[in-house]
């Protein structure tokens, strides 16, 4: 029973830890853009706004993978992202008056099944933008707009030159400045000192003005389908709205969780919200990313999934030819295992400095046999607790894929689970019965592991087996030869030369 507690106290440990509350990870916004096809964000590697390293994320929205590219990597914070068609513009902090761009364009590989970065794999640079700090920064029809701290024009990266584009003095007199494109146009707008919003839109090399009211304002969307934008209130409620003639038409409330920080950003024809949780220690960092999706005319944004980096598909199914390896080589092992054992071994009856070998010596020790319904309450006792404690430390991710072996599944991280619960399991039960011949599960069954000869089994024998017990998780067909054998042996009590007998008087 002590042991049995040992069990639960982890399995209890695990569920603690695993529902613990994260810490919010970036108090600021993330940095983000969209070119409605394709979605970039930057964030930091560690968690560590102040250290490197920072990574460009990529997610193709029509990706039914729900899969990200990790586009590129910097040492240094980047302070802006643009995004236009399939490309992307970076921007870093000023150095000696410049401020340094980089952009590329990512490309899907059908024969990889990923996403990479054209021209070498790697971002271009780009001509600098003098300056020492940047107000706002956007891309339409292929060019990237800027706004430079202190300087009444935006700037407009035409080939290998910025050119100069005046902005309205209405826009110049605000004390924030933001270019943002909505609508299928590029637009500028002022935030004044008493949180009015003024809004220009750009057509025919001019700027037009659309007046609009929202109050709280906190971002326009960037590349929705129409204007939009995200205000807020003073309980941190936020509100998605259509900007319709200059007002404000709520869409949908924001649901937020405490620990994450989100952006919505447009994609087609509405919107996708991104949120990023995770925790931090001083030595490791697990983070998530998920995305939601409000589709046009929905009435909420769907549920939450979990983005994973990119991987091929060949890369997921590797584990496949492993496990058939293993499988094999280990039916192979226990025929040879029973062949040598047999009576009918040569070898067994060659004379010998000591005199002739017994065969019957070699033989089983009779004893009374662990039911196979026994065998099966004991290892479902056995993964009881470490299937919980799996179930909780993936957040329910993956519930039903509790029951889903790597053997059955073409992607192994669907199997992640499963496998936990496997590896957690046979180490448990590989310490309870090199201590005490026997799992908790057997103990309340009724059962033993004891060597073929009915003595307690060597420390190396309970060692095999358990090893051998969890590829036959791993693997179910090799569960066959346990079912089809009448005393219930399998491949790991055939290989390791023990049996599994009960401690119970037989009646007969």
């Amino acid at each position: 029973m002590t042991n049995y507690l040992a069990r639960c106290v982890f399995a209890l440990i695990m569920v603690l830890v695993a529902a613990s509350p994260l810490p919010n990870l970036d108090a600021q916004r993330v940095k983000a853009a969209s070119s409605g096809a394709h979605l970039w964000w930057i964030f930091p590697a560690g968690f560590d706004r102040t250290h490197g390293p920072f990574e460009l994320i990529h997610h193709a929205f029509t990706d039914d993978e729900k899969q990200f590219q990790v586009a590129s990597i910097f040492n240094e914070e980047p302070i802006a992202v643009a995004a236009d068609g399939d490309r992307v513009w970076v921007v870093f902090e000023s150095l000696n008056h410049k401020m340094e761009v980089v952009s590329g364009a990512t490309q899907f590989n059908p024969a990889s099944e990923l996403w990479f970065i054209t021209k070498g794999g790697a971002l271009q640079l780009c001509p600098s933008i003098a300056g020492d700090s940047l107000e706002s920064f956007a891309a339409f029809n292929g060019e990237a707009w800027a706004i430079v701290a202190g300087e009444q024009v935006a700037r407009v990266l035409h080939g290998d030159k910025w050119n100069s584009v005046q902005l309205p003095d209405a826009i110049n007199e605000c004390q924030a400045r933001m270019l943002v494109v909505a609508g299928g146009a590029l637009n500028a707008l002022g935030q004044a000192a008493d949180k009015s919003i003024k809004r220009f839109k750009r057509e025919s090399q001019a700027w037009i003005e659309s007046p609009i009211k929202a109050r709280e304002f906190l971002y326009a969307v960037d590349h929705s389908a129409r204007f939009a934008c995200v205000t807020g209130n003073r309980n941190g409620e936020e509100v998605l709205n259509w900007i319709e003639a200059g007002e404000l038409t709520p869409i949908v409330e924001i649901a937020k969780q405490s620990n994450a920080t989100r952006r919505v950003l447009g994609v087609a024809d509405g919107f996708a919200c991104i949120e990023f949780a995770g925790r931090s220690t001083q030595n490791t960092a697990v983070r998530k990313t998920l995305i939601s999706v409000l589709a046009s005319g929905a009435a909420q944004f769907n549920e939450p999934v979990v983005l994973r980096v990119q991987s091929s598909m060949a890369s997921r199914w590797y584990h496949l030819p492993i496990l058939g390896v293993l499988s094999l080589g280990a039916i192979i092992a226990a025929f040879l295992v029973r062949a040598l054992n047999s009576p009918l071994n040569p070898m067994e009856n060659a004379p010998s400095k000591e005199g002739a070998v017994d065969s019957q010596a070699l033989a089983q020790t009779p004893g009374t046999p662990f039911k196979k319904w026994r065998r099966i309450l004991a290892t479902a006792i056995d993964l009881l607790p470490c299937a919980i404690a799996s179930l909780v430390i993936f957040k329910g991710e993956y519930a039903i894929q509790i029951l889903i072996p790597p053997l059955l599944s073409p992607d192994i991280e669907i199997s992640l689970p499963y496998i936990a619960m496997v590896v957690a399991t046979v180490a448990f039960s590989m310490l309870e019965e090199i201590t005490f011949g026997r799992s908790m599960g057997k103990r309340l069954m009724g059962g033993r592991v004891v060597s073929i000869h009915g003595e307690p089994a060597a420390w190396w024998q309970h060692i095999a087996r358990n090893l051998l017990k969890g590829l036959v998780l791993l693997s179910p067909v090799l569960t066959i030869p346990s079912l089809l054998s009448p005393m219930g042996a399998g491949i790991p009590e055939i290989i390791s030369r023990t049996k599994v007998e009960t401690t119970e008087l037989d009646p007969n």
